[in-house]
């Protein structure tokens, strides 16, 4: 197990937060949601503390709060707490990984719980285009998953089911904790190790999945997507492998920043002076040890809605100028520059806001460099960063054109989003693959608003002080 013990007088919470590395990736087949489910069951009672919501009351009553969430790739459980109350905060939170009861006549209940929770989220148009953009994935890969499970999904689930994903998945070996408090840090290793170092390593190997989730096609494949909300998107989605491990020069975010800048010559102006789009954002989507993707997502006008297919020649335009340019230097400073002053002067954040960040990380990153390397670009890598962009091409991509009065023609079957998934025009595809540059379209300019030094330089003239001066200070309780 992975720990990181953070102690800080000025912590006005203790706090903890333990990610577990397995997900809905891994639910068993035909049983969506286990994992998910597992998460609620944990705090439905344990051997050493077997009422049921006791863990949650002791929380609460002590000026604190306890969450969880299950991602792809990781489970995530965490709470906060009054400092005083952290140590037995964190021995009734170890239990969870130690001896959960799953308590057979609490199953029902629960299962109730997921599928309510899953109701709740069903109007949510974010988390409708989410899921089915999946039916363009591999169909065999996990990422095709749905996550959250229903009564259907988990119809008849037992104990013993949940006794199997658990004593299958929950090893110490795939665990990352985190704990924060104002205590120092032998107080919090003497709270922490004895209660911990009894969690089962099974010495399992670290979860792995196909890198390709969605297959190349010479067809361009488009998804129409029905909203409930009033509005219009085009998401473009480029399918890539594993990219975490270029985190010291991070060519996803430069791609991002070089797509995504908003001045003179950029992709944004030239769709707004056409008047197509009135938003643009880019960067990396999904991210884990195994795939990850690159996402364009642009805000539509009506006539943009109409004319999508020119947004993405503009695109590919762009990503042409780019292939023209290679990553410049001067944009490479300034994005590392923006980092520098990102993290220096980044909000100190406390509680979960804190502990969830780095039990997180710690899955991703290096352990000894997790506090910076997320953070920090250190090096001008051009041939990682020309890798990526030549993997930006519309043979992997994935258009989603959302909105409320699209075309569809099926029905996806956990949140009832009407869609239409069509592969079609080879010769569009063939087009956008060979885009010529746009003379409208330029590189960003360099910014030379930032600062190259923030240190305060010695003031070298006199200061007079008046009598007004000085009376001022008086005033105010200050001697002069």
């Amino acid at each position: 197990m992975k720990v990181m013990l953070i102690s800080d007088r000025t912590l006005q919470r203790g706090a903890a937060s333990m990610t577990v590395a397995v997900g809905s990736m891994s639910d068993p087949e035909n049983r969506y949601g286990m994992a998910h489910f597992l998460e609620h069951m944990l705090f439905l009672g344990t051997e050493k503390y077997p009422e049921e919501g006791s863990y949650q009351k002791f929380v609460s009553i002590n000026d604190g709060f306890s969450n969880a969430y299950t991602a792809d790739d990781r489970t995530n459980y965490h709470f906060e707490i009054a400092p005083d109350y952290l140590e037995e905060g964190l021995d009734r939170f170890s239990q969870f990984f130690l001896g959960p009861l799953f308590n057979q006549e609490l199953i029902e209940r629960e299962l109730k719980a997921v599928n309510s929770e899953h109701s709740k989220n069903i109007p949510n148009d974010f988390r409708r285009i989410r899921q089915v953009k999946r039916k363009a994935f591999v169909e065999s890969h996990p990422a095709r998953n749905f996550a959250t499970g229903t009564l259907e999904t988990l119809a008849d689930v037992s104990r013993e089911e949940l006794l199997a994903f658990y004593n299958t998945h929950y090893s110490s070996n795939r665990m990352m904790l985190a704990v924060a408090g104002p205590q120092d840090l032998d107080t919090l290793q003497d709270w922490v190790v004895p209660r911990f170092v009894s969690v089962k390593n099974l010495n399992l190997k670290q979860i792995r999945f196909s890198s390709k989730y969605m297959n190349s096609d010479t067809r361009f494949r488009l998804m129409r997507v029905k909203t409930i909300k009033d509005t219009r998107s085009l998401t473009l989605m480029f399918a890539l492998p594993k990219t975490l491990h270029y985190y010291k020069s991070q060519p996803l975010g430069m791609l991002g920043f070089l797509l995504g800048h908003e001045g003179k010559g950029s992709l944004l102006s030239l769709l707004k002076r056409e008047n197509l789009a009135t938003g643009l954002s880019a960067g990396g989507g999904e991210s884990n040890n195994s795939f990850s993707s690159f996402e364009v997502k642009i805000q539509l006008t009506p006539k943009g809605l109409r004319n999508y297919k020119k947004i993405i020649r503009n695109v590919f335009q762009y990503l042409s100028l780019l292939r023209k340019s290679g990553l410049p230097h001067y944009v490479y400073d300034e994005v590392k520059r923006m980092s520098e002053l990102d993290y220096r002067f980044a909000e100190k954040p406390e509680g979960t806001s804190l502990v969830n960040v780095f039990s997180t990380l710690m899955m991703y990153y290096p352990f000894r460099t997790v506090e910076i390397a997320p953070y920090m670009i250190t090096e001008f890598k051009p041939r990682i960063f020309d890798s990526m962009l030549y993997s930006l091409t519309p043979n992997n991509m994935l258009a989603v054109l959302a909105a409320r009065d699209v075309k569809t023609s099926m029905k996806e079957e956990f949140y009832g989003v009407e869609y239409a998934l069509t592969f079609t025009e080879p010769a569009l595809v063939k087009k956008w693959r060979n885009a010529k540059t746009n003379n409208a379209l330029k590189l960003p300019e360099s910014n030379i608003f930032l600062p190259e030094s923030l240190d305060i330089l010695p003031y070298k003239g006199r200061i007079q002080l008046t009598h007004q001066t000085l009376k001022g200070l008086e005033q105010e309780g200050l001697s002069p």
